[in-house]
């Protein structure tokens, strides 16, 4: 079980906002993190190649942790080529992911002239990282929204361009579910995306704490409803036959008046814009 195990998430996420360093403490008390923060610290010297840190399994899931691919650490190869590209690259791997966390991980593991851990700079920026992803996992445990929440209110403040949260799947997904439109949306080609997003996202909004805190409330009111939907149709034949309004045509239609075709194929596929 996680950290709100039980709670719902609106009321998780209030606990968060007000509590939320007598939750994160509370957490780092009861968890291995102090164990696995010790154990970096010893060994983070010893770490000077990528090959040493891939040669260390525990410190390897703790980096990666750190930086956001704690599900990743069994891929060696691919954090292999992300310590040793140049991530500014066009043609190096972290630039052909859409996940950010990997451009994250490659800009600050990719230098070993000096290694990274080689300062306490460099040590505490880890285990500053190991502390806030392994939180927001636990969270994640409970509440895979409530985690994006998190996600979004730690990354999004400061975006600028709309490309910057349509190239991670998370940040991404907040968006789309805070503005009702369905997962139809993922079937679109990019440009229709971009289409769909360039008018209803106001990136100003994110130059604040207010004004990302607002844009993820309004997400978690969006997740919540439609987890009440989804569960009356399930549970109603009658919701399940007719809750679409009797659509069968292939398309999706949310409240805001977007028509998105539930496939990508097919020549008859449109896009309704007007909202």
């Amino acid at each position: 079980m996680g950290v709100l195990s039980g709670i719902d998430n609106i009321t998780g996420w209030a606990l968060l906002q007000k509590n939320s360093a007598a939750i994160e403490a509370s957490y780092a008390a009861t968890s291995s993190s102090a164990a696995d923060i010790a154990y970096f610290k010893s060994v983070a010297p010893t770490l000077t190649t990528p090959a040493k840190l891939l040669a260390n399994y525990r410190a390897l899931t703790f980096v990666a942790t750190a930086y956001g691919l704690g599900s990743q650490v069994d891929q060696t190869a691919i954090l292999q080529k992300l310590m040793t590209q140049n991530p500014n690259s066009t043609s190096s791997l972290a630039q052909q992911l859409s996940d950010n966390n990997y451009r994250v991980f490659a800009n600050a593991l990719s230098n070993w002239t000096p290694p990274p851990f080689s300062t306490q700079s460099g040590v505490n920026a880890a285990i500053a990282g190991y502390q806030l992803h392994s939180f927001d996992a636990s969270v994640g445990t409970d509440s895979p929204s409530l985690r994006e929440a998190l996600y979004f209110t730690q990354t999004a403040k400061g975006a600028t361009s709309l490309y910057q949260l349509m190239s991670d799947p998370a940040l991404l997904n907040v968006v789309t579910t805070a503005l009702g439109i369905p997962a139809a949306f993922g079937n679109l080609t990019f440009q229709q995306q971009v289409a769909i997003l360039t008018p209803r996202v106001n990136m100003s909004q994110f130059s604040t704490t207010a004004g990302v805190a607002k844009f993820v409330n309004q997400y978690l009111a969006m997740d919540q409803v439609n987890q009440i939907t989804a569960g009356s149709t399930a549970s109603d034949p009658l919701l399940a036959l007719f809750g679409n309004g009797g659509n069968n045509s292939g398309s999706a239609t949310t409240s805001q008046g977007i028509t998105l075709p539930t496939s990508s194929s097919g020549s008859g596929s449109t896009v309704n814009l007007l909202a």
